[in-house]
């Protein structure tokens, strides 16, 4: 089974309140980095606002909808990119919304979640225009992070997916199990029928040699033809009581 074609199931209630309370708090370090730093004045404080603001949504609704999510944060990465600024805490929710597209997201958001992010990362680096030593070091050193968060919510996929196989192959032992144990008693409901259709055809064909013999006698020896009704009234009464318990076991339905 494809990891990435897993179709994850809806989102459990705690775990998305855990995501409001990170983007909360997330919004309140980006304010005071906003705050702080003195670079971020006029209009980089308000651009830095709305990335804040447009990030901690993108924490808060990253399992309900990763995939919108994901573009969100590469668009913001980008706009932070061209303008070389923004809060530095925001990276933290670019990492955790990754995650969530690994782990949760369609086939395309998992792919786009590790290309996207390596891509911003390394045009990040280019873009401080500090050299190639300087660009390669600090493409590893923010493609790291990106990578681990990648790498954290793609196992958390493939341990879901597995459970699910675990799960199915359980089930399908159950349904096995519970088919054979149909069909063998399928099989003793068959032979009780047919060790029955033996027994009450033997008995039936005892009985007519008897009602034969005593209708021959009944004139000239009456006791022997007493005798032989006597005989086909137990093996009819015989054969009646046998006839029952086999209903009552054709009845049970195990």
């Amino acid at each position: 089974m494809n990891m990435a074609a897993v179709k994850p199931g809806p989102p459990h209630r705690r775990p998305v309140d855990a995501d409001l309370v990170w983007a909360v708090l997330l919004l309140v370090l980006c304010g005071v980095n906003i705050v702080a730093d003195p670079e971020l004045r006029g209009w980089a404080a308000a651009a830095s606002a709305v990335t804040a603001l447009s990030l901690s949504l993108g924490v808060a609704l990253r399992r309900r909808v990763p995939e919108r999510t994901l573009v969100l944060a590469l668009a913001v990465c980008l706009a932070q990119i061209v303008w070389s600024g923004g809060p530095a805490v925001a990276a933290f929710a670019v990492y955790a919304i990754v995650c969530a597209a690994a782990d949760l997201g369609a086939r395309w958001a998992v792919r786009l979640a590790l290309i996207g992010g390596l891509g911003a990362a390394a045009l990040a680096a280019v873009r401080q225009d500090r050299g190639l030593g300087t660009a390669v070091e600090m493409t590893v050193a923010l493609s790291v992070p990106i990578a681990l968060s990648w790498a954290l919510g793609f196992r958390a996929r493939c341990r879901r997916c597995y459970r699910r196989q675990l799960a199915e192959r359980a089930d399908g032992l159950a349904q096995l199990r519970s088919d054979r144990h149909r069909a063998a008693v399928a099989d003793q409901r068959a032979e009780i029928c047919r060790e029955m259709y033996d027994l009450t055809g033997h008995r039936v064909a005892g009985m007519v040699v008897h009602a034969e013999a005593a209708d021959r006698v009944l004139d000239a020896a009456p006791e022997r033809a007493g005798q032989s009704l006597h005989v086909i009234a137990t093996m009819g009464r015989e054969s009646e009581a046998e006839l029952r318990r086999a209903r009552t076991l054709l009845r049970d339905p195990e």
